[in-house]
């Protein structure tokens, strides 16, 4: 039995080695261009390819049958990265451009070959403002930064995958000063400060300006007219100390502020830097000299441990600000609502429920004994249902208080 196994398995051998040495060498990429002409042409572009010059392309491409869009023999990113290896190192980094942690490649680079470096599909301008609009916005203002001028986003950002916030190339403001150097002119126009451990994007928009310099355009009384000693011990020299604690220091001129430590909720102006912790002391982009919008600087707190959803799941009233319900300084109320119960919604929807579900003081929530408020069928933040409901109204939500 032994021998007639053997002799079949070896024939089977020979018989698969007799087929394999009859298959014809495919000449690629000629056999493909009879029928792709259209992508014949594409060696003539400046930028192609490695692995389309190469003519091999089987290489990316399954020639019979495939699962995957455009016969690949596998999925985009895994493809691309079996020879791309250094962009895994980069999307392991704590910044990951969007298109690379989703693994669409295409959406930046065309496969085969490109008029532009890097294989992309358009100048570098065009195609960073085709998902990021704003760009279009920043070369309309009076103050254009130069890379950005110049279509030069890979000179402060990285395209893939970085350690430092916004995708930077180095922390600022390293990156800053491999292009302004911090000669006596640099020096003079910040009065002799040394700054070479500040963030220049405090004081100065990165990218686009209606003031000269690049300067935000909501400045602080003192930082417009040049008075740095209002606030500050010297100067000039390396040190920024202030006069006193910076709760003492900002309270001087906003003496309103202090009032809110007198109510019950007021731990933000507890908190170390306080003032600082939301706003620039210097100039801002925003009103009130916030460090960023309020959708962008409060949820840099709130929300960072739930880990159920995406930040952005949690912002809800579309046009409206934290600050229209929320007091950020103190308040009376806990979670520094400007009122609670029914009140906190009826300034804005005061009709609602008038010839629905009952609420206030004639309906009991069952579940805390306690009148029904808005907040018993609907929830501020994060809500998996319109109307900010928490669950599905078809009967989930309902059968909480309605079990018979």
């Amino acid at each position: 039995m032994r021998k007639t196994f053997s002799i079949t398995f070896a024939g089977l051998i020979l018989a698969a080695t007799v087929v394999f040495s009859q298959i014809a060498p495919v000449d690629e990429p000629a056999v493909c261009y009879e029928c792709h002409v259209d992508i014949s042409d594409l060696g003539n572009k400046a930028h192609v390819h490695g692995a389309f010059e190469s003519g091999k392309c089987s290489d990316c491409h399954n020639p019979h049958a495939s699962k995957h869009a455009a016969m690949l023999a596998d999925n985009e990113a895994d493809l691309c990265l079996s020879c791309h290896e250094d962009i895994n190192i980069q999307l392991a980094l704590s910044s990951v451009h969007q298109p690379a942690r989703n693994g669409e490649c295409g959406k930046c680079h065309l496969p085969h070959a490109s008029d532009f470096p890097a294989v992309l599909s358009h100048e570098t301008t065009a195609l960073c403002a085709s998902c990021h609009p704003q760009v279009s916005a920043w070369m309309e203002k009076e103050a254009v930064h130069t890379p950005v001028e110049g279509g030069e986003c890979l000179t402060c950002h990285a395209a893939h995958g970085s350690a430092n916030e916004q995708l930077l190339s180095e922390q600022v403001p390293v990156t800053c000063f491999n292009c302004h150097e911090q000669d006596q002119a640099f020096s003079s126009a910040h009065q002799g400060y040394d700054i070479s451990n500040s963030n220049c994007a405090t004081c100065h928009d990165p990218h686009a300006a209606s003031l000269p310099k690049l300067l935000r355009p909501n400045q602080h009384s003192p930082f417009k007219g040049g008075k740095c000693t209002v606030c500050h011990l010297s100067s000039g020299g390396d040190s920024f100390a202030i006069k006193g604690t910076t709760t003492e220091l900002c309270t001087k001129c906003h003496r309103a502020v202090s009032e809110f430590e007198k109510k019950p909720f007021h731990g933000h102006l507890n908190l170390e830097g306080s003032c600082t912790t939301c706003h620039n002391p210097h100039a801002s982009a925003t009103t009130d000299l916030l460090a960023a919008k309020q959708e962008v600087l409060c949820m840099s707190c709130h929300f960072n441990a739930t880990g159920e959803k995406e930040k952005a799941a949690y912002i809800t009233h579309d046009g409206m600000d934290c600050s229209n319900c929320h007091t950020p300084h103190g308040s009376d109320n806990e979670k520094y609502l400007t009122s609670i119960d029914i009140d906190l919604c009826a300034g804005c929807h005061e009709a609602a429920h008038r010839s629905s579900h009952p609420i206030g003081e004639d309906a009991i929530d069952s579940r805390s004994g306690q009148p029904l408020t808005c907040l018993g069928c609907h929830q501020l933040h994060g809500a998996d249902f319109e109307k900010y409901l928490p669950l599905n109204p078809a009967m989930d939500l309902c059968i909480q208080c309605h079990k018979k």
